[in-house]
């Protein structure tokens, strides 16, 4: 009876934390180098609420960044400035968005690499225009070939100067 109980808690005990699983305590924002704070300064306000599986990973980001060339610095600054705008559920979104996109295949990820590039060739008004009227279903749509993709009788793509 007490070995079916035990059972019973267990089974019913929630998701293990960071903590419970062995992510060790990082350290609060007084607690870090120079360096680290330099790199580090657009999440300075929200450190020291942070969980430490999100703290031990922006640590991880700011041991890499001085290997980094000058324009991916500046996207990862970018990006936490962005980070810390948005709200605890905007976060919440994106990181099962990453897990979602991190699972799907080769194939899939590329398709998507190919229709975010599409996307972003587009004006201002049409992105506007998608964002509107909830039209993501046209992205979502395989993207139209190029004149250079399309394939003649299946067998070779046509070139820009094959004959019609």
């Amino acid at each position: 009876m007490i070995l079916a109980f035990a059972l019973f808690s267990l089974a019913q005990a929630d998701t293990p934390t960071a903590v419970i699983i062995g992510t060790p305590p990082q350290p609060e924002w007084s607690g870090l180098t120079q360096t680290q704070k330099d790199v580090l300064q657009p999440l300075a306000k929200d450190w020291d609420s942070m969980e430490a599986v999100r703290r031990k990973t922006w640590l991880a980001i700011a041991d890499r960044y001085h290997r980094m060339d000058p324009p991916e610095q500046g996207r990862v600054q970018q990006r936490m400035r962005d980070w810390v705008r948005l709200t605890p559920e905007q976060r919440a979104k994106a990181r099962g968005n990453y897990r979602e996109l991190k699972q799907l295949s080769t194939e899939q990820k590329q398709l998507i690499k190919q229709k975010w590039s599409a996307y972003k060739q587009l004006s201002d008004e049409e992105k506007q225009a998608i964002r509107e009227k909830h039209k993501s279903s046209a992205l979502l749509a395989p993207p139209a070939p190029s004149p250079e993709t399309v394939e003649i009788d299946g067998n070779l793509p046509a070139s820009p100067d094959s004959p019609k």
